[in-house]
C-alpha cells in the first residue's frame, strides 16, 4: 500500500491579464495515442514532463486547473518567459503564497506538445512536497493537458496513456462502469453515493488525483456530513499554505456506478485548513487517489465521462497510520562503505615425496566507496499517539527501523510499517542532537469496527 501527504487543490488570483491563448496539446502526426511510463508514489501518478526543454517530474492532478512548478530552479536551469507576480491560495493554515506567472512556454508530455503555455512558479523552497513523498516532484499539471487529450491512468502497471478524444470514444470499455461528471472552471465534479451514520446520501465531490487520501468531506456543506465520534485528530497532509489538520474516520460505503467500496477511510479537514481553499461552498469534499488506484481510470474531459475498471487493488482494505508519525526525506549524506571479503588462494607443497594442496585464506579490505545515502526525519507527530508516548520528537533523525538501516530504504518502505495492524511493534533507532537511542512503540487501533 502507498500513502499520501499531498493536497493540491488551488485557486489563482491573477494580477495580470492573459495576453496569449494557451495552445492545445497535440500528438505527433500519424499517432492517435501514446504511452508514458509513470511513477506511482504514495498513490500519486508522477510523469516526466519537459518545460522549455528541461526534464521535470510533475504530478498528474485532476484537481488543478493551472500548471504549477515548485522551486524547480534549485536543481535545473529552467528559464520561464514573460514573468509577472501573482498569489496562490490552497489548503493549509498559512498565508497565500507568492508566485511568478509565466506565459508563452513550451510543454512536452511524452510525444505530446503544446505552445503558449501559462505556468505558475512558486520560488519559496519551503513549498516543496518532495520530502513528504521521498521522490522528486517539481510541480503539478492537470486541466492544461486533460482538456485536449483523453487519458488512461493505470495504477497497477504504472503508466499513463494519452488519446485523441475521437479515437478514445471508439474504444469498447468492457467490464467498466461509466460515470458522467460536471466540469466547472476546469475541475471535474462527481455526484457520489455515500453511507455514513446509518444514512445514505449523495455528495458532490471533486475528482482529485492529486490527493492520496481516499475521501475528504467538508462539514457544514451537507446536513448528513458530520464528524463521527468514532474518529481521531490527525495530520492530514501538506497543502500549498502549510500543514492540514483535521479528523480521520470511516464511512460504511462509497458507491461508484456499479462498484461499492466498504469501510472507506474519510478525512474531515478543520475550518482553519480550509479557510483559503476555493470552491468549498460548491462541493462537499473530494475523492482521491486511495480510491482511484483501485481502478484503471479512463477520463474524457471533452465528453465529461469517466470509465472505471477494477484492478487487483480493489479488495485491499483501507488502512491508516496507527503510529502517529509523519516521516519525510531530509536530504542526503556521504557514507563510506567498506567491503570486507575473504580471498582464497591455493598452492602445492611436497612432503615425504607426496604432493599436497594447501589453501590459504586472506582477509581483503577494499578502499572505502563514498555513496550518497538518504536521510529521514520525523516531520510531525500526532498528540497522544504511540509515537508521542514513546518520547519521539519532531526533527528526530531515523537510523534504523526494526533492525534495518533506513539509509538503504525508500520512504515508502519506512511508512508502510506505520499502517500495520493493531499490536504490531516498531523498534526504532533514532538520533537527536548527536545522541543515538532506541525507542519501541506498539501500534493502536484508533477507529472501532462497526
Amino acid at each position: 500500500m502507498r500513502y499520501v501527504y499531498l493536497i493540491s487543490t488551488l485557486i489563482v488570483y491573477m494580477i495580470t491579464f492573459e495576453v496569449f491563448p494557451q495552445g492545445a496539446f497535440l500528438l505527433p502526426e500519424g499517432k492517435n495515442h501514446i504511452k508514458i511510463k509513470a511513477d506511482v508514489v504514495n498513490n500519486l501518478m508522477i510523469i516526466p514532463v519537459q518545460v522549455n526543454g528541461v526534464e521535470l517530474s510533475l504530478l498528474l492532478d485532476t484537481g488543478v486547473r493551472s500548471t504549477i512548478l515548485f522551486n524547480a530552479e534549485a536543481d535545473y536551469p529552467l528559464e520561464l518567459n514573460n514573468q509577472s507576480t501573482v498569489w496562490l491560495r490552497g489548503a493549509g493554515d498559512g498565508e497565500p503564497t507568492k508566485a511568478i506567472k509565466s506565459t508563452q512556454n513550451i510543454i512536452n508530455v511524452g510525444e505530446a506538445a503544446a505552445i503558449n503555455q501559462t505556468i505558475y512558479y512558486v520560488s519559496d523552497s519551503a513549498q516543496n512536497f518532495s520530502p513528504r513523498l521521498g521522490f522528486p516532484v517539481h510541480g503539478i499539471i492537470g486541466y492544461a493537458l486533460l482538456k485536449d487529450l483523453a487519458v488512461e491512468l493505470n495504477y497497477q502497471k504504472s503508466y499513463v496513456k494519452l488519446y485523441e478524444p475521437e479515437v478514445f470514444r471508439s474504444k469498447k470499455f468492457r467490464s467498466c462502469t461509466e460515470l458522467v461528471f460536471e466540469l466547472n472552471k476546469g475541475k471535474p465534479y462527481l455526484n457520489i453515493g455515500l453511507s455514513q451514520n446509518d444514512t445514505d446520501f449523495q455528495a458532490k465531490l471533486l475528482l482529485d488525483s492529486g490527493s492520496g487520501d481516499a475521501l475528504w468531506l467538508f462539514e457544514n456543506t451537507h446536513e448528513d456530513i458530520r464528524v463521527s465520534e468514532n474518529s481521531f485528530k490527525d495530520h492530514l497532509g501538506l497543502g500549498l499554505n502549510g500543514e492540514v489538520t483535521g479528523h480521520r474516520s470511516r464511512i460504511a460505503q462509497l458507491t461508484l456506478g456499479d462498484f461499492n467500496l466498504k469501510k472507506v477511510n474519510v478525512a474531515y479537514p478543520d475550518e482553519l485548513s480550509l479557510a483559503y481553499l476555493n470552491g468549498v461552498d460548491y462541493r462537499n469534499g473530494s475523492i482521491g487517489a486511495e480510491v482511484l488506484r483501485r481502478f484503471t481510470v479512463y477520463l474524457d474531459y471533452s465528453a465529461k465521462k469517466m470509465f472505471l475498471r477494477k484492478n487487483r487493488y480493489f479488495d485491499e482494505p483501507f488502512r491508516y497510520n496507527r503510529s502517529g508519525l509523519v516521516v519525510e526525506h531530509s536530504g542526503f549524506e556521504l557514507v563510506a562503505d567498506i567491503d570486507y571479503s575473504i580471498s582464497k588462494t591455493s598452492g602445492n607443497a611436497t612432503e615425504n615425496n607426496a604432493t599436497k594442496t594447501i589453501f590459504l585464506e586472506t582477509n581483503m579490505v577494499q578502499f572505502p566507496q563514498l555513496q550518497l545515502k538518504p536521510n529521514y526525519e520525523i516531520a510531525a507527530i500526532r498528540d497522544d499517539s504511540p509515537g508521542a508516548e514513546a518520547g519521539l520528537a519532531v526533527g528526530d533523525k531515523l537510523v534504523k527501523i526494526n533492525g534495518r538501516d533506513v539509509r538503504n530504504l525508500e520512504l515508502d518502505d519506512i511508512t508502510k510499517h506505520f499502517f500495520k495492524e493493531e499490536g504490531a511493534v516498531l523498534r526504532l533507532k533514532v538520533e537527536r542532537n548527536g545522541m543515538v537511542f532506541n525507542r519501541k512503540l506498539r501500534l493502536k487501533k484508533l477507529i472501532k469496527d462497526q
